[in-house]
């Protein structure tokens, strides 16, 4: 199995598909990196930590996890579920690195298209995620809550050539 390493001023990034870590560091690493706080409880995380289809690849700086992006894949289709940088990390390229490092490991996993889920208002995610190929395909009225907003769908299809 791969890991995928990005060293970047000590920023370490991996992924390995069973990363050591626990419910309560994403949930702590997830209330620093969101404005109104974890989308997700410390029980959601340990669901999906017991997922077998689902996976996280991790930013570290030293010790620390100030990164992290969560994902579901089974029969080439991959969903990004949680992703988060803390926010004294913000604007360092730590997000574009974990997105880039994603799309690299679950394509080698047999990714071939890839969706997620993104607030309307979240215009730095979304360019983001566009300039790493992804494109606007649905828009979900009222998804997300805290505050209640739309959730704009991305989807990302490998382009396979030959």
């Amino acid at each position: 199995m791969s890991q995928y390493n990005c060293i970047k001023e000590k920023i370490d990034i991996t992924f390995p598909e069973n990363i050591n870590i626990t419910s309560q560091e994403l949930y702590d690493t997830a209330e620093n990196s969101y404005p109104n706080g974890s989308p997700w409880s410390i029980e959601s995380f340990q669901t999906d930590l017991e997922t077998p289809l689902a996976g996280y690849g991790l930013a570290r700086r030293d010790k620390e996890i100030i990164g992290f992006i969560g994902y579901r894949h089974f029969l080439g289709e991959a969903e990004i579920t949680n992703f988060g940088v803390h926010q004294n990390y913000k604007q360092q390229g730590i997000g574009t690195d974990l997105m880039l490092a994603s799309l690299a490991y679950l394509k080698e996993q047999g990714m071939r298209q890839l969706f997620l889920e993104v607030r309307s208002s979240n215009q730095a995610a979304r360019s983001l995620y566009k300039k790493n190929g992804l494109t606007e395909v649905d828009i979900r009225k009222k998804y997300y809550c805290n505050p209640v907003e739309d959730a704009i769908v991305m989807q990302y299809i490998e382009q396979v050539e030959g």
